[in-house]
């Protein structure tokens, strides 16, 4: 469970994030009033002639942003529960060449539609590939050590990742378990929320053609609960979100009065 200390350390991290998101968007306002232009490119003069003020709060930047903070917080819950936690890790070691040279071809073979994801038969390969091996190296997002010993590899794009983006964590999960070789070391796509309600109906294609959901993806509450080593951790995490947007309930609406008053 998530003790006091690391509560207040999320929420430290939460207003941080609210109070440089209405800056920047007061910022941006008064841009767009003095100079005549959006920085960002926010105006939408036919969304704000039918729903007033909803081009300024900048959705999708809002959102991109917070996707970098839900790395953050995951390093601090990660702390806590786990033996250690990292991010940004940096994995290096030795690649046998024969589990190289599956990689690439199994990802050509998603890619192209050959073959559907199988993580066990994938696992399987890249766990007891053999002979000669080369340096490697890759970048996790996310690398948490429990204390029963397990490694765990989280890759924490977006919840609708482009094909590219999909490519590149499928590269880096497979790198990991090929340097590794151990069964004790597993590696998922982390996804922080799932905006579909239900795993069973994910419906973006782009991961769907790459990743076998049931045993490479935690989404969601599944990704939360193994984060914070509890299956209470999600319930809890989205609670404080709550506190501290309760906290910012005044301040949104001035924000989103204020842009409606905005000429666009």
């Amino acid at each position: 469970m998530i003790d006091p200390v690391t509560e207040e350390r999320i929420k430290v991290l939460l207003r941080e994030f609210m109070d440089s998101w209405i800056t920047k968007q007061y910022e941006e306002l008064r841009r767009i009033e003095e100079e005549g232009f959006s920085p960002s490119g926010v105006l939408a003069p036919f969304h704000d002639a039918l729903v007033p003020g909803i081009r300024g709060l900048g959705e999708r930047g809002f959102s991109t942003a917070l996707g970098n903070l839900h790395e953050r917080i995951a390093l601090v819950i990660g702390e806590h529960a786990h033996a250690e936690a990292r991010r940004a890790f940096d994995l290096t070691g030795q690649l046998p060449v024969l589990a190289r040279e599956f990689i690439t071809q199994r990802i050509n073979q998603l890619s192209r539609g050959e073959a559907a994801p199988d993580h066990p038969y994938e696992r399987e390969q890249l766990l007891h590939a053999f002979g000669d091996e080369v340096p490697a190296a890759t970048r996790i997002d996310l690398w948490l050590k429990t204390h029963s010993g397990e490694d765990h590899y989280f890759e924490m794009k977006s919840a609708k990742p482009n094909r590219g983006q999909c490519i590149e964590m499928k590269q880096r999960q497979l790198t990991a378990l090929g340097i590794r070789r151990s069964a004790r070391a597993f590696a998922w796509w982390g996804v922080p929320y799932d905006p579909y309600g239900r795993v069973d109906a994910y419906a973006h294609p782009y991961p769907l053609r790459f990743f076998d959901f049931a045993n490479e993806v935690k989404i969601g509450a599944a990704f939360w609960n193994v984060v914070g080593d509890d299956d209470g951790t999600y319930d809890l995490l989205i609670a404080l979100y709550r506190e501290v947007g309760g906290e910012y309930a005044q301040q949104l609406d001035d924000l989103r009065t204020a842009v409606a008053v905005r000429a666009v």
